[in-house]
């Protein structure tokens, strides 16, 4: 395979060097079995273009500088609650660009974002203090929050159980649980992130009449959502830049 792949590719260039000296210019031709191994040539090239663009941007932004210092610390704890540990660093920097003293404008703070009552509730089970100042507290209770939330979803598949889990971090479990609902009811996999996903868009009051036909109190039981779109581009984020760090990082 790989020996043919080598011949097409020095066959079309050579020629197109051919070619370039002709006049007028032969055009070059071949069969659809090689023309399309030569379509997947250019992609991966291209692909890996990309991929070095990207990753002199981190250069230049220093965030590869600050992935660097935090990575040992991201590897332990994602490795202690079953994550790949690119996950996470996306997942940083979603939520705080890697800014240690980052905070939100509804009050979370570090690198994870953690919100002061998460804080509190994580900093009771893990028995650690200072979670909201210090890298390596917020760090793990972070991944550890994270893993309270994939718990939740055990019944999906993996990659959706990661979105869920990475959606309800986000909103709240009880966004997703209600959305979840709306599934259910519409008859749709409640486990599968792209069916759940337009079902979070479906919590907001003027869906009362759905809300009617889903709940006996005629209202979602986790309160009515309105951050559905900053919840579905929070997962989507994450796990396009998660995809590209698998690669190169």
């Amino acid at each position: 395979m790989k020996i043919r792949l080598l011949f097409i590719v020095g066959t079309f260039l050579i020629l197109n060097f051919v070619g370039c000296a002709r006049s007028p210019r032969t055009p070059v031709t071949m069969n659809k079995a090689d023309s399309a191994l030569f379509r997947m040539v250019e992609n991966r090239i291209q692909e890996k273009q990309q991929l070095q663009k990207l990753l002199l941007q981190l250069e230049r932004s220093n965030s590869l500088q600050l992935i660097s210092r935090y990575r040992p610390l991201i590897k332990k704890y994602s490795k202690r609650y079953g994550f790949d540990y690119r996950l996470i660093i996306a997942q940083i920097i979603q939520e705080s660009g890697f800014k240690m003293h980052a905070r939100s404008r509804v009050g979370a703070r570090g690198l994870m974002q953690i919100m002061p009552g998460t804080a509190r509730e994580l900093s009771r089970e893990l028995d650690i203090e200072y979670i909201m100042l210090r890298p390596r507290e917020n760090i793990a209770a972070g991944i550890y929050h994270l893993y309270k939330q994939y718990r939740y979803f055990p019944d999906a598949p993996r990659e959706d159980r990661l979105k869920l889990a990475l959606a309800s971090y986000n909103s709240g479990a009880g966004r997703v649980f209600d959305a979840q609902d709306i599934a259910r009811y519409y008859k749709q996999p409640a486990n599968k992130w792209e069916t759940v996903k337009p079902y979070l868009a479906m919590l907001k009051k003027s869906d009362w009449q759905l809300h009617l036909q889903v709940w006996p109190t005629g209202r979602p039981p986790h309160g009515y959502f309105y951050g559905y779109e900053e919840t579905i581009g929070y997962v989507e984020n994450i796990w396009s830049m998660f995809k590209i760090y698998r690669k190169i990082l």
